[in-house]
């Protein structure tokens, strides 16, 4: 009889060990890992989606490229479905402080600082009250050749009058995408350097150096357009480390972003949260119907 009842506590502990255990799994999961759709069941954290989007034009790249129509189909979408284009700020805010977001959020980017952004984008973000980031490459800003190769045409990229406007506005927010760090190799020769990683051979403290400097020049850069030092860095082509992360945040910088597809989750009081964001690259043939399911 001892034997058997001994059995039955034994059976009902572990029956209870795996109960509170699968629990606790679906209580406990402040950065939202095990589906990435628990953020109502959490006051303390969010889920962002982060758009992504380069160059606005009617012909082109559809993996890099939107045309005005296709663009303002989903951004009417967004907005008619409730979602509301927070800035940077506000998420900052958001961790740092526990300022409130609205129910719905979602954070619109666009990398490499294209004329476009102003032409095209800009005017169509005003007409939804769409906030949004552009991420500029101080080297090509406000250009329309590749640096010093006359040659050599590139998309032209906004300057310093059209960067102003939309800061002015309080919809736009100019953040750094490197200064010289988002390179072609076919015009670099030798000292081609894939995105903001090390070069092969470079030492560490060359590496430190190069990444310093270049991010102050951009910083530099950006202050002097508008008046304020960046404070998010998207990483060229994606590409990071555990190093090009400590010197950002030495730096000041307390967002970064790479290109992993993904939706990202920050958790309040843990700016930790806030580094490596994935975000969702929105092709230009995407309709407005599939970009609303992949935000969920």
């Amino acid at each position: 009889m001892l034997s058997k009842y001994r059995y039955k506590i034994y059976l009902c502990l572990v029956v209870f060990i795996i109960i509170a255990a699968s629990g606790l799994n679906a209580v406990y999961d402040p950065f939202n890992s095990l589906d990435g759709k628990q953020e109502g069941r959490f006051e303390h954290s969010a889920r962002i989606p982060i758009l992504m989007y380069h160059h606005f034009a009617d012909d082109g790249d559809l993996g890099v490229t939107i045309s005005a129509g296709a663009f303002e189909n989903q951004m009417k979408a967004l907005h008619d479905a409730g979602n509301t284009a927070i800035s940077f700020e506000e998420l900052r805010d958001y961790v740092y402080n526990g300022a409130p977001l609205p129910e719905r959020p979602v954070i619109i980017t666009m990398d490499d600082g294209y004329m476009s952004v102003y032409e095209t984008a800009f005017p169509i973000l005003k007409k939804y009250n769409m906030k949004a980031t552009s991420f500029i490459i101080g080297v090509f800003y406000g250009q329309s050749t590749y640096k010093n190769l006359s040659y050599v045409k590139i998309i032209p990229h906004f300057g310093d009058a059209e960067a102003l406007e939309m800061a002015e506005s309080g919809l736009i927010s100019i953040q750094s995408h490197s200064y010289d760090m988002h390179q072609y190799a076919l015009y670099e020769g030798d000292t081609y350097r894939d995105g903001a990683q090390r070069r092969k051979g470079e030492s560490r403290a060359d590496y430190i150096e190069a990444f310093t400097l270049d991010f102050e020049h951009a910083a530099d850069q950006i202050v002097q357009a508008v008046g304020a030092r960046p404070f998010v860095y998207s990483y060229p082509f994606g590409r990071c480390s555990r190093l090009s992360e400590s010197l950002l945040k030495e730096m000041g910088v307390q967002v970064t972003l790479t290109t992993v597809r993904g939706v990202s989750t920050v958790v309040k009081n843990a700016p930790q949260s806030l580094y490596k964001l994935d975000r969702i690259n929105v092709p230009g043939d995407m309709t407005p119907q599939e970009l609303l399911g992949m935000i969920g």
